[in-house]
Parts: C-alpha cells; structure tokens; sequence
C-alpha cells in the first residue's frame, strides 16, 4: 500500500513520523519488529538510503533499536531525568546573560495521536493547541520546540501566542497556571537539512531532541518537542545523594 505525500517535508522525516505516529498511538508497541528497509521503500516508493535515514533518526531518539542479524524494533522508554531547577526558555537565557526571542513558525488546535493523549491525560476527543517555534538567544537560533497544550485548560489559547512573547508568561498572566514541575529526556540526534536551515547551521550536524511533560499541581498540562542546537546548548544536572 503506498502511502500519501506531503510536498512541503523530506521523505525520510515522512517516513519518520509515520513510525512515530504507530509507536504513540500504540499500534506498534515495545518489542514490536518494524517493517523491513526493502518493504518501507515500497511502501513509500522510496530509495534505501531515505528509509535507512528515517530509521537512524529513529534510533538516535531512542524510540527504535536495532538487532544484529534480527532487525529493529520499537525500543524500551529511556530514562528520564528530573532536573533539579525548572525555568521557562526565557528565564533560562536571561539568567545566561542573553536576549531571550521567539518566532511562531506555525500553531494549530489539532486531535494529539495517542502518545501525547496518554502524557496530557486527554480523552480521545479532545483537541491541543500545537504550537511550533524558533528560540532564539541575542537574535542567534538555537532550537525548533513544539509545544503541546490542551484545549480545555487553555481555550483562545492561540490568540495569546505571538513572536517574542514567553509562554509560561502567557499562561500565568491568562489562565493562572504556573509550571511548577516537569520530567525532561535528553538524546543526541542529526539535524536534518530543514532544521539546519532553520537553525542556521553549516558543520554543526549533531543537536539535543528535548522531550518534556509539565505540570501544574500535579495535572500534565504541557508536552513539549524540541530540537537544540548542539554547539549554543549544554545541559547540566545537579545529583545529591540521600541520607547525606
């Protein structure tokens, strides 16, 4: 069966998504042996080389592993890193000594597929605003974030995301709710050419795939995506042991 194209995105990342979307909504669940590269590329009349990008990108976000001799299958969830000190974007630069800036690339109240329905704690017929941005540090991009915010805790929502303006502002100063906890994962990935158009990189190949669920009073009220550029991010955890 092929599968329907979207003009305006690489193959490879089609393909991606796609895996993706089985793994969310649960159709291809933990241990489960994705199709093989020969039946993906007729699936999506595609050559080796795009299926074989889609799927390292998958690997390196951790959501796929493969087997030696065996194949690749949907990979066991990593482990998470709580962080000590949460901070919106724009905090986190100001206390950098750097001009916080957004750019709303694109937003949209769209049906979540289940994997974010399942973080949020959605039903099935309820709606997200998913919103996707540039950040931006003294006017330098360094990073692609979509955010996910369901409807029913943030309605007209959209028509308080503007370029430039922090959400977490947007959210305490209209609706009340301040972030007050969140779980991050971190992985390595290689930037594909749109982002690194975007991010306006040449040699810098490698970023940061950024997955992080926020909540307020212990409801999950935010699922956010994003992509950081490698060179212009660091991250750093502060461990203590118990008992001491």
């Amino acid at each position: 069966m092929k599968t329907a194209r979207n003009r305006n995105q690489p193959l490879y990342k089609q393909i991606a998504d796609y895996i993706r979307q089985k793994v969310d909504e649960g159709e291809w669940p933990v241990g489960y042996q994705v199709p093989t590269e020969i039946r993906l590329c007729e699936q999506f009349n595609v050559s080796r080389i795009t299926v074989v990008k889609a799927l390292e990108r998958l690997v390196e976000e951790g959501l796929l592993v493969r087997e030696q001799g065996k194949g690749t299958f949907v990979a066991l969830p990593a482990l998470a890193t709580e962080s000590v000190e949460l901070l919106s974007f724009s905090e986190e630069m100001k206390r950098k000594g750097k001009i916080p800036g957004t750019l709303v690339l694109s937003k949209s109240w769209i049906k979540p597929v289940l994997g974010i329905q399942q973080r949020l704690k959605l039903a099935p017929n309820e709606k997200v605003l998913s919103i996707r941005r540039l950040m931006m540090a003294d006017h330098l991009p360094i990073g692609i974030q979509t955010s996910y915010l369901p409807e029913k805790h943030f309605p007209d929502l959209m028509n308080y995301v503007t370029d430039n303006v922090s959400l977490y502002y947007v959210l305490q100063e209209h609706y009340g709710t301040i972030i007050t906890q969140a779980v991050e994962t971190y992985r390595a990935v290689q930037l594909d050419d749109e982002e690194k158009e975007l991010l306006e990189v040449e040699h810098t190949e490698t970023g940061f795939s950024v997955e992080r669920l926020s909540f307020f009073r212990e409801m999950p009220v935010e699922f956010v995506r994003s992509i950081m550029r490698a060179d212009q991010t660091y991250y750093s955890v502060k461990l203590v042991r118990k008992g001491f």
